[in-house]
């Protein structure tokens, strides 16, 4: 049987929705498609839907066409295209921050991941409770460690972008469009302590509503931080110091 993802190479790069031209709904508005967009605030927003509550999970948002759909919290129809597009749009720059550890001969993660503090934002779900009241949270209080029991959180998403590999949008390959299990093809990463392991994130059953309930994501932009030197990552084309080497 042939893998996702080689079939997908079978098939050739998935391609983009046809009209993804903005319409204008009013001054703090704009469509493309399903998504909507503040062009004043720069923040995002569209329909999701709960798509699971007690699994293990991978994503906290994927695009309901793909096949990480199934360890994904929220699925919605909104395609990473349009996401990415929005994003660029609004001029928001993916931080370059190294997702993956480097590794010795033994197996043993050395140095640390270099961050150059961009891309950081906040992925928020605005829902009606059983009481009919509307409530909006970040995303993150309904994924925890299972370990830990540490939530994911406020404030911990970071916009990284995707990858295009081969003509291939990875975010597309894989509907990935927020992942809990750190993902060079995700458009959003958490860099959680743990996110570099597939085995320990759930939801807060007590926490996330009903399956199928709809949702509203939103994503907001957040200032770049500040990362201290021995964890910086250096512009393209700089030459690091003995200490900056890993």
């Amino acid at each position: 049987m042939l893998r996702a993802d080689t079939y997908a190479q079978a098939l050739g790069p998935t391609k983009p929705p046809k009209d993804m031209k903005p319409i204008k709904v009013s001054e703090n508005e704009y469509k493309i498609g399903k998504l909507s967009f503040n062009p004043k605030t720069r923040e995002i927003w569209f329909p999701c839907r709960v798509n699971q509550n007690e699994v293990l999970l991978e994503f906290a948002i994927c695009d309901e066409f793909r096949g990480k759909l199934h360890e994904s919290l929220l699925s919605t129809k909104v395609t990473p295209f349009e996401i990415q597009i929005a994003m660029k749009l609004l001029r928001w720059v993916p931080s370059e921050r190294q997702i993956y550890r480097k590794f010795n001969e033994e197996g043993k993660p050395i140095g640390v991941l270099k961050d150059d503090g961009k891309g950081r934002m906040e992925i928020l779900v605005r829902y009606k409770a059983k009481d009919g009241k509307e409530v909006t949270e970040p995303i993150g209080n309904w994924v925890h460690n299972v370990n830990t029991k540490k939530v994911v959180g406020s404030g911990s998403w970071t916009y990284t972008g995707s990858k295009v590999i081969d003509g291939y949008f990875l975010a597309a390959e894989d509907g990935a469009i927020a992942a809990v299990y750190r993902f060079e093809g995700s458009l959003c990463n958490t860099f959680n302590p743990g996110s570099d392991d597939d085995e320990l994130w759930f939801p807060i059953v007590s926490k996330v509503p009903p399956l199928d309930t709809e949702v509203t994501v939103i994503f907001k932009p957040l200032p770049d931080v500040e990362v201290p030197q021995e964890k910086r990552l250096l512009p393209k084309g700089s030459i690091p110091t003995k200490k900056e080497k890993i």
